[in-house]
């Protein structure tokens, strides 16, 4: 069956059995986690017009005003609860859906931006999952039937064996890639592009964030280790758009500076040179190359897992974005060996 939830379109996607932080702006979404205690975080399309149709079902653990915005600044305190701020709000992923039907999908375009999505959801499990639900219930409801029960018993659990070892053979080969990213990782220690090829620049805090995805993969808690794949991938990210942001800034001073006056923060890119905005263009262009070029999983990738019906699905996934990855640091360490001989 189906029921109402919230829905909560984002760019971004929460795996089950992890904890996020999301911050609250517009008045609906602060709406809606002062009235729910649960909503769906559906991955929202580039262009907005549109969310993913399995999402993840978050529990809204604690909403406390945020201390700070994105950029820094402290935001004012003791303001009244019909004045517009920023909420802090820390979230359990409990659980998959899928969204059967918005219920009132005009709000999302109305100017006002006051309502908050309302969606019918249902549940969405692996393979199997909801069938092996019903016949539990099935089965303690024919308590009486303790033969028949005793050789299905005896069925599941030869089943149940064999699911193990093909499961064990794929956390094996998971496992076994994740020990070769980190051979391949520590390889670009030292090197001249070892933090752009890292993505961070504390090597070892990566080393040891992949050993223990390694470790749940050797266990097949396949959400476990995703979720650590998922942090290793944000941080190689978010370390190349620091290091564009760095050298975007150096250029923007630069150029303003040689245009002689007084110095304002930040710089307004209109009022600058020609030939200096077509550095910047280019600039820009080159990061998102070289980003797209890195091949690390992005959202899509994790939205992959989270329709996958099946742990060996998720399996493969994972296998696959760690191998090209250790494949890429491969590579890239080679290049800078045999420019620097």
């Amino acid at each position: 069956g189906t029921r109402q939830v919230a829905l909560y379109p984002l760019p971004a996607v929460y795996l089950p059995g992890s904890q996020c932080v999301v911050r609250n702006i517009e008045a609906r979404n602060i709406a809606m986690c002062r009235e729910r205690a649960e909503f769906v975080a559906a991955r929202v399309s580039a262009d907005r017009a549109s969310c993913a149709s399995v999402g993840a079902l978050l529990r809204i653990d604690d909403v406390r005003p945020a201390p700070r915005d994105y950029s820094g600044r402290v935001l004012a305190e003791g303001a009244s609860e019909n004045e517009r701020g920023v909420l802090e709000v820390r979230c359990s992923v409990v659980g998959r859906v899928r969204v059967v039907a918005c219920a009132n999908l005009e709000a999302w375009r109305k100017p006002q931006r006051d309502e908050y999505l309302v969606a019918d959801v249902a549940p969405y499990e692996d393979d199997g999952e909801g069938e092996a639900k019903a016949a539990a219930v099935e089965a303690a409801a024919a308590a009486a039937a303790i033969e028949a029960a005793a050789v299905e018993a005896a069925a599941g659990a030869a089943e149940q064996e064999e699911v193990w070892w093909m499961g064990a053979a794929a956390a094996s080969d998971v496992a076994d890639a994740i020990y070769q990213l980190i051979d391949a990782l520590l390889a670009t220690d030292g090197l001249s592009g070892a933090a752009d090829a890292a993505g961070a620049k504390d090597i070892d805090a990566l080393v040891g964030s992949l050993e223990r995805a390694a470790a749940l993969a050797e266990e097949a808690d396949w959400w476990g280790a995703l979720e650590l794949w998922q942090a290793h991938c944000a941080t190689r990210q978010a370390g190349a758009a620091a290091a564009h942001r760095a050298e975007r800034d150096e250029l923007l001073i630069d150029a303003k500076l040689r245009q002689g006056g007084a110095l304002q923060i930040p710089v307004r890119e209109e009022t600058l040179e020609q030939a200096d905005r077509a550095r910047l263009a280019d600039l820009d262009a080159r990061a998102a190359d070289a980003i797209a070029q890195t091949g690390v999983d992005d959202a899509s990738a994790f939205q992959a897992c989270l329709e996958a019906r099946t742990p060996a699905e998720r399996a493969a996934i994972l296998l696959h974005g760690v191998q090209r990855e250790a494949e890429r640091l491969a590579r890239r360490a080679a290049l800078e060996r045999a420019l620097g001989a």
